[in-house]
Order: structure tokens, then sequence, then C-alpha cells
């Protein structure tokens, strides 16, 4: 499913794989190991007899209805004519999704998902071609999520809603670090000073976001979540955990400010964005509003990451080093929009 680094299980997670698979009635013997990677869950790839299967534990987000909705978009997505492999939840014999066990380790409540193995390895961006097919993937998703019904409300709010998406980590929480930073973010503290003059711009422009156009965005395609086959071909997109009610622009705007900070030249990075812009709008038309508002909303994406992850440090998930990694990245950004914007517009614009 991915190249992620893989290791033996412990005797606990075989004993929670061996429960799980029982729900099922798999009566086959399996073997399995545990993926290294992804923030948010536990993963375990799963080999039987007849078919490969992967095993996610929700830790972060261990929330039944977040878990419903995304089970009900990938369950909506499979019956339409997207091409497209996206992950595809294994019903019990029960005909449910997901299921609810007992951590042997934690002993805490958790909700786990087996889904069907998808072949294919997360890409390596070495030329900035390759990234024509991941904008094209994104703007296919995006013209296959915008036909989807679905009865179930989304949980998440939209990323320029970023006032309700983080209650440890509001605005006025992240200026006040900015003012004054503590002691576990003392490795970026000049960057959050300079951050305090920088902010308020960005969340100013916010403002009036709610009148773009909207639809389900999945809001994090990039890299660890697409795979592509022998070829380099993009074969699946992964991880619809966060998928929302949002701007429509979002799916372009997010793998966008990804390429940003990427260790390559600012020649490979302008040709990557042009590609990346071209490949989605060949499935997608943009109007003028939603290509205006793309720089904040890149600037956006980065500033979620960073709330992202100083909330998991307040909540002892992470380590600091994770969150001042993502504020240097923010300063990054900002810095470069604030030289290269005029010349982005341009480039949205052709």
């Amino acid at each position: 499913m991915s190249n992620k680094q893989q290791q033996s299980l412990l005797p606990a997670e075989q004993q929670l794989i061996s429960e799980v698979l029982a729900l099922y009635a798999f009566t086959s013997e399996w073997q399995g190991e545990r993926n290294q990677g992804g923030m948010n869950n536990s993963t375990f790839v799963l080999h039987t007899r007849d078919a490969n299967y992967v095993l996610r534990q929700y830790e972060t987000h261990n929330d039944q209805a977040k878990i419903a909705f995304e089970h009900g978009v990938l369950m909506a997505l499979s019956k339409t004519d997207f091409e497209l492999d996206s992950p595809k939840p294994v019903s019990s014999f029960s005909n449910e999704t997901y299921q609810i066990i007992r951590d042997h380790i934690t002993g805490a409540s958790k909700i786990v998902t087996l889904f069907r193995y998808l072949e294919g390895v997360n890409p390596v961006w070495d030329s900035p071609g390759q990234l024509l097919p991941l904008g094209q993937a994104a703007g296919q998703l995006s013209s296959a999520l915008a036909r989807l019904e679905l009865e179930l409300e989304p949980v998440y709010p939209a990323y320029y809603r970023i006032e309700d998406a983080y209650p440890l980590c509001t605005p006025a929480r992240l200026l006040e670090f900015c003012a004054s930073p503590p002691e576990t973010l003392a490795a970026c503290a000049e960057e959050l000073r300079q951050l305090q003059h920088e902010l308020p711009g960005l969340f100013e422009a916010l403002r009036g976001m709610e009148q773009l156009p909207h639809q389900l965005v999945h809001g994090d395609v990039n890299a660890s979540n697409v795979l592509v086959d022998q070829e380099g071909n993009v074969s699946a997109i992964l991880d619809f955990e966060f998928v929302t009610w949002d701007l429509r622009v979002m799916e372009l705007a997010v793998p966008m400010s990804d390429m940003l900070t990427m260790d390559k030249s600012e020649e490979w990075m302008w040709q990557a964005q042009a590609n990346l812009i071209r490949g989605f709008r060949e499935n997608v038309e943009l109007n003028a509003d939603e290509l205006k508002a793309i720089p904040q909303l890149i600037l956006l994406r980065s500033l979620d990451v960073v709330m992202h992850f100083i909330s998991r440090m307040l909540e002892g998930t992470d380590e600091p080093e994770v969150a001042v990694e993502q504020i240097v990245k923010l300063k990054q950004r900002i810095d470069w929009m604030r030289m290269n914007e005029e010349l982005l517009r341009r480039l949205l614009t052709e």
C-alpha cells in the first residue's frame, strides 16, 4: 500500500488483530507487520491465504461520527466512475465497516477498520513533470466528490474556519505564543516573534472566503496520501480521514503549499507548480475569485498544520520538535509569498 518502513508485531498487537479478524469471520491463518508512518493512526498490513488487507486503528481521531462520515464518502465514491483506486472498507458479517475494540496495551476503547490492500508506493518527486499527474488526480477526485450526495453531515470544519478547528490552539492563543514563546518552542522563538506581526493579516484575509464555491474536499492530496504503480502513474488516493465540506479550490491549494518548502531549486518548484495547476484545471474550472484566493489559501494550509501540531504538543501526543519544524516552514512560506505573490498570480491566470 505504500513504501513506509514496516516492523514486526508485538504480542498485544497480534492479539488485537486476531480479535478484529474474528469479527470479520476470518478463519484462515494470517501474517502481518506494522507500518511506520501516519501521525493519527496505527496501521498494520495483513496477509491471508486469499487476499491482503490493511487494518487501521484510529488513535488521535478516535471518533465514531468522523469515521462514519469518512466511510460514507468512501462507499459513495466507490459507486462512481472515479478512475483511481481509493480505500474500500470491508464490511463485517454484521454489515459494519468499523469495529470498537479494547486496546490491550492501553485498555482504552479504539475504533478499527479493515480495508482492502491497494498495490503501489508513495511517489518521490524527482522531476517537476511528475506533478502534472498529481494535479490531474486531485482534479479528478474533486470532480467526483462534487457529485456525491450523502445523508451524514461532515464533522470537520472548513480550513478557513480555523477558529473552530483547534480549541487548544485558537488564533488568540497562537498569537500569545508569538508574543511570548514558551520554553517548549524556544527553538523557533525568533520565527514566532516575527509571525506575531504577520498572522493578523492572514487571519483577516480569511474573511469572505465563505462566498467561494464549496463542495466535499479531501484536503490532503500529497505524496504521502497517493500511490503510484511501477510505471510511476498515480494509481490511488488514500487517507480520506479529513474529508469535509470546504472550498473547492483547497484541493489545489494544499499540494501547492506543500511544494514551497521542498529541497528543490526555484526553477524546479515553479515548473512543478505550473504542472500542478495545469493538471488540476484539466478537470476543474476555477473562477476568478478562487484563483485570486489561492495565495492566502496556500498560507492557510501551512497555518492549519502549525495549529494542528501545536495542539498535539499540548495534548502530549507529539514532541515539540514536530511543531517547531512546521512553524519554521510557515515563516518560510510567508517570506516566499511576500517576494513571489505577483509572479504566482500571473501563473494562476495564464
